[in-house]
């Protein structure tokens, strides 16, 4: 199971206690839904092997914040898992059509409390929760960070663009196979709004991950230092072993100082040795 499906899982079982803030995260999950007369659609990925149940969370939180039963359909697409849900609800499906015709004037912070039914500072990180468990990605911490929403049409990814923005957060747009994709690719920012739509340890580990690898790589390059350290003295050792050796066929040696003769058997015995390494076999040193 990816890192992606192993999070939304993680986010799915958080408790929420406000009745806004439920309410904000079931908005979150059919923020990408179709409206079709009263009724709203959405197709929500699944994972077999996660430890949540999606579909049953959202049949509660229908149930519970829109007194509404959720018809749930199973779907299979290749190796992807996905539920088809449908609620009748007519205010929430008139809340989220709005949300495709907005005048360019109004503003994303002052749209979304109002139309979506906020009521406390909290609902918003409920809102993104809901939005990226329906239509987010993450990578692998240990690959290259990217955190990606993959919105219906202009209209929601204008507004949601402009949500992340006023968060200081600030998305690249890429159109995907009829989607637009919202994209942050800064390690901090992706921390930060993980960190936002709800504390998991696997957040944690996201958070971890850049200390792991510099530390890894602070390891990697002593480990290559002393490495090249050490073939450095040992190509160093071979020369100088190659020289006494010529120096002794000519029959030099006997030329040498005693002190010159002395380190030059201790290289023969010690070729692999470092001068200093090599110095303080000396005898005194």
């Amino acid at each position: 199971m990816s890192f992606s499906s192993q999070l939304k899982a993680e986010y799915g079982k958080l408790t929420v206690k406000a009745p806004c803030c439920r309410r904000a995260y079931l908005h979150g999950l059919l923020f990408g839904a179709t409206v079709e007369g009263d009724t709203v659609e959405v197709t929500l990925p699944v994972h077999p092997d996660a430890d949540y149940e999606l579909a049953a969370h959202v049949a509660q939180l229908s149930h519970g914040q829109l007194s509404r039963e959720a018809e749930i359909t199973p779907l299979t697409r290749g190796a992807h898992h996905y539920i088809r849900v449908r609620i009748p609800a007519r205010q929430t499906a008139k809340q989220l059509a709005s949300l495709s015709a907005l005048p360019e004037e109004e503003a994303a912070a002052e749209v979304l409390p109002e139309r979506l039914g906020f009521r406390c500072d909290d609902c918003l990180s409920h809102f993104l929760r809901g939005t990226f468990v329906a239509m987010g990605t993450v990578s692998d911490p240990e690959k290259h960070p990217h955190l990606e929403w993959k919105l219906p049409d202009d209209s929601r990814a204008e507004l949601f663009f402009i949500v992340l923005s006023e968060l200081s957060y600030v998305p690249c747009r890429i159109e995907r196979a009829g989607k637009v994709g919202l994209v942050i690719k800064n390690t901090s920012q992706i921390q930060e709004l993980l960190a936002i739509m709800g504390t998991t340890s696997l957040v944690f580990e996201f958070f971890n991950a850049p200390i792991q690898r510099e530390l890894r790589n602070n390891a990697n390059r002593e480990a290559n230092c002393v490495a090249e350290n050490i073939n450095r003295a040992t190509r160093a050792g071979t020369k100088q072993v190659s020289a006494i050796r010529a120096l002794d066929k000519q029959n030099l040696l006997p030329s040498l100082s005693d002190d010159l003769r002395y380190t030059a058997r201790l290289r023969q015995e010690n070729p692999e040795a470092s001068l200093p390494e090599l110095a303080a076999l000396h005898a005194p040193p």
